[in-house]
This record gives structure tokens, C-alpha cells and sequence, in this order.
């Protein structure tokens, strides 16, 4: 079964996703901050308003990942984009550092913190790469 993206059924599986990776677990034992992806308001792909997944993140484990509107995001980290973007990240066409480098990806937290875990964030990504996805702009 695929899973639209920014779903609470698509955050569940992320979580596990993120729950099971030991290169996940290995790189980022030492991030202990909560990270949000937003993605921004996309109403012709039914995203009215911008959303995102808060991942409840710490020394390698992930606690929980909800989705809530953009503007109740309570971590320290956020990291938004359009869905073009989120697409291009989650498909593994577009690294997330690479993303952030060249703005595609707004920052939302310490840049330097997030570039000396380019690690984690990329293990990361690469979670939500391993969840089926089903893209609303795909037949």
C-alpha cells in the first residue's frame, strides 16, 4: 500500500522507517533536538494549507511524528519547502544538505548545528525514501 505524503498514516511509517534504520540510529546519536518538515500550501494537489510531520527526535531514536498545521510547529528545527522540493527529497533526487545549501530548503533553527549533523539529516531523508509513496500529482 502506498501513502500520500504529509499523511498521518505516511508520518506513522516514516516513524518506523526511522525506528528501524541503524544508520539512522548510528548517525545521529548525537542530535537531540526535535525536527518538522514543512511542506508549504499546495491546494491544487489538496494541501490547502501548509502542513507538516514533527518528529520527536533524539540520540538516534524517533518518539513520534504527528502531523499539525505549519503554524503550531513547536520544534527548534523546521526545515520547509514547496512540494516540488519535498518530492525531489523524498524520491532521492535531491540530497536534503544540497537542498538547504541552495535554498530550495528553508532553515528554521541553528544552520550550523544542522550542517555539522549533515549526516543525520541525510540518514534521515533517507527514511522517509524507504516509506511507499504515492505522489498526488501522479496517476
Amino acid at each position: 500500500m502506498t501513502l500520500r505524503p504529509f499523511s498521518p498514516a505516511w508520518a506513522a511509517a516514516f516513524r518506523a522507517a526511522v525506528e528501524d534504520d541503524a544508520a539512522y540510529r548510528s548517525s545521529a546519536a548525537g542530535w537531540t533536538w526535535p525536527m518538522a518538515f514543512v511542506l508549504d500550501a499546495a491546494p491544487e494537489l489538496g494541501y490547502p494549507d501548509a502542513v507538516a510531520v514533527e518528529l520527536a527526535l533524539d540520540r538516534g531514536r524517533c518518539h513520534g511524528a504527528t502531523i499539525v498545521a505549519a503554524d503550531a510547529v513547536r520544534a527548534p528545527f523546521v526545515l520547509r519547502a514547496p512540494y516540488a522540493t519535498w518530492k525531489d527529497v523524498v524520491t532521492g533526487r535531491l540530497d536534503p544538505i544540497t537542498g538547504v545549501t541552495t535554498r530550495r530548503i528553508a532553515v528554521t533553527g541553528s544552520m550550523m548545528t544542522l550542517m555539522l549533523h549533515a549526516r543525520a539529516a541525510t540518514a534521515l531523508c533517507r527514511c522517509a525514501q524507504a516509506v511507499p509513496t504515492h505522489f498526488p500529482d501522479e496517476a
